[in-house]
Order: structure tokens, then sequence, then C-alpha cells
């Protein structure tokens, strides 16, 4: 079945370069990876006389759980994850054939998720102390392309490392010319300076200690602002601005007031979080919450106020592929087992997710084709 995807001579060179095949054994890379792939059991139930059983039955190899064993190292792992990039790479050599976004080559949208990880995990993908307890944590870091609807990267990562961190350190897969839409938790003054440097864009939220300047370099007068859009029944307004008072980075400041009910919302969420951390929150951020605040280096010929939020929303289509994993796929669904099993059953899941998106793909380009409606 990976041979639909994947040549066999490129799942044996893969598995080569990776040191998983060094000379040809009982369990060929393919028949390897496609026990793993479509085990109808979930990555919770499986167990190594399923996958035994499974090779028995399909491929006619008869294989001992013992022997099955002993073939989960860190060179299948590599084997895995080498797979999973070939994919994705034919995914980006395809982009020059697709459609082009009238103004961005690639859209790109970065998130991560989190999910527990059993106990004995915690060492290897360290989260957040319980009661003097390392628990296991794993951060999965995932970018996708909006234009040509292809994935771009995926990492598995510790729990611990933040989205921040992340964003200090993926800053070479920045591109020229490309827009990139990223939560929050992503926007670093780095992170801004090296889009900015590299010739991209960017569209995102106003961190909330982001320092605003004002075209003469006087800080943003949120109080006066505020009063303004109260006098003038303002829906919306945007700034010439800069952001962060060492790197001052230009952009325009998008405000959207929004309505009683959202604004009774935020405060209230707001109230909570501040009390549980033992503090009150301030009249700033109370000013801060009437709006939608988003900074970009898109010039407004570009993306007019009407157009910013409706492109910056499109990010949560990833939080509903997160979504879909987490609920339909079951992708946090795990038990203790060898963790190097543990990874390859995880990469696995992601190849059959990856192999699952282009066939929605191409049926959706059909269905496109036959009714343009």
């Amino acid at each position: 079945m990976i041979g639909n995807t994947l040549s066999e001579e490129s799942v044996d060179r893969i598995a080569r370069e990776t040191k998983f095949m060094k000379r040809k054994g009982k369990v060929p890379p393919s028949c390897f990876v496609n026990t793993l792939l479509f085990n109808e059991s979930d990555m919770a139930d499986t167990s190594l006389p399923d996958l035994a059983a499974d090779l028995n039955q399909v491929y006619g190899i008869d294989v001992s759980k013992e022997a099955l064993h002993k073939k989960f190292t860190p060179e299948s792992v590599k084997f895995l994850n080498g797979l999973l990039k070939e994919l994705l790479c034919g995914q980006l050599q395809n982009l020059a054939a697709k459609g082009c976004s009238l103004h961005f080559p690639q859209i790109k949208i970065k998130d991560s998720t989190k999910f527990s990880l059993p106990d004995p995990y915690g060492e290897d993908y360290k989260g957040y102390r319980n009661f003097h307890k390392q628990k296991g944590l794993m951060s999965l870091q995932y970018e996708y392309d909006l234009v040509n609807c292809s994935w771009l990267s995926m990492e598995m990562t510790k729990g611990l490392r933040n989205d921040q961190q992340d964003s200090k350190e993926t800053t070479g897969g920045i591109t020229k010319d490309d827009l990139h839409i990223r939560d929050l938790g992503y926007v670093t003054p780095a992170y801004l300076l090296a889009v900015v440097g590299k010739g991209a864009f960017f569209l995102n939220r106003l961190p909330t200690q982001a320092v605003v300047f004002t075209k003469d370099m006087k800080p943003l007068n949120w109080k006066k602002t505020d009063a303004l859009f109260k006098k003038n029944a303002l829906a919306y307004s945007e700034l010439e601005v800069q952001v962060y008072e060492t790197s001052k980075i230009s952009c325009r400041l998008i405000m959207e007031r929004v309505g009683d009910d959202e604004y009774k919302r935020r405060l209230d969420n707001a109230r909570k979080k501040a009390k549980s951390r033992g503090s009150v929150i301030t009249d700033l951020l109370k000013i801060k919450l009437r709006y939608n605040l988003f900074i970009t280096n898109v010039g407004m010929e570009i993306l007019p106020f009407d157009v910013i939020r409706k492109t910056y929303y499109l990010r949560w289509q990833i939080e509903l592929v997160f979504k879909t994993w987490k609920s339909f796929f079951h992708i946090g669904r795990l038990k203790k087992v060898k963790k190097e099993r543990l990874e390859c059953q995880l990469l696995a899941k992601l190849l059959w997710i990856l192999i699952n998106w282009q066939l929605f793909r191409t049926l959706n380009n059909h269905a496109k084709k036959t009714d343009k409606n």
C-alpha cells in the first residue's frame, strides 16, 4: 500500500540510508511499514502478537513477537521519519506546477498541539512536574501551506519546548514573498525581524507585552484611542506603528472593536486567569480586550481591513486538523511500550493521515472539476 505513494525503491533506499536495513531480512521494510500503517487496532490497543499476526496473514511472513520487538530501534525511528520527510518533499517539489495565490506563492500557517504520554517517557519527552514526578509530554509542531494545500513540516519535540523557542530556532524556514500566519505563542521580535529581513510578510495578533509606538515615536495612548472610537462610533481603525521598544518593527496596526457579548466573555476569562495567578487585570488590558488587534507588514492595497480578519482566521483550519487528529484519529491514545516502538507507531499514524489527506485532495479536486459550484 505504501508503494502506491512511495515506490519500493524509495522505501528500500531510505531503509538503507537510515541503516534500518543493513542486509535483506525476514521482514522487508515495506511490509514493516504497511503493517504499522494499516493495522486495524488502535495504537493504544495494538500488541506485538497483533503485528506479527498481520505480517503472517497479509504477507505470509512468520516472525516471533520477540524478533519483532527487536526491530523497533533508533534506526527504525529514523526510517519512519525519513519516509515522512520524503512524502512531504514530494509535495514541495510539485508546488511550481500548482496554482499560486494572486499575491503570495505560499501562505504558511504554523501551530502546535501537545498530548500527554505515559509516565516512563518523562525523561525523553519532558513535561511539567506534578508532585515531584516528571510527566511525559510531547509537542507536535506542524506547518501547512494554504495556497497549495501542502504539509510543509512536522516535528515531534519535548513538551517543554514551547512555541516561542520553536519560533527562534526555525527562522531558517522563513521564505521570501510568502505570508506567515502564526498564533501569539510564536510571535517574538526575533521572529518578526527574521520575516522582514528575508523579504517575507507576517499577519499576527498583537502580543500583549508588545509596546506600540506611533509614527512620531511616542507610545500609543490606548485610553485616548479608545475614547476616539467611542466618540466617533468607529467599528475599526488602523495606524502606521512600530512595535517593541528595542526592535522597532514597522507595521500596520488594525483595530476592530468587538461587541458587548464578546467583550464580556473575554473579560470573564481574563479575570479567571488573573484570579488563578493571584493578580488583577489592569485598566490597559481591559481596553485591549475591547478590540481585535492585528499587526501586518502587508500593504493596505493587498490586505484591506475587510480581508485582514478573514485571512488571519484561516489559521483556524489548522486547529481543526489538530482536533481531528486527537478526536477521530486518536493520535493521543497511547500505551506504555518501548520508546522506539511508540515513536514508530506515532510516525506511522502521521504517515497514514498524510496519505489520506492526499486522497482527500485528489477527490476534492475531482469534485471541483465536476461541479464548480
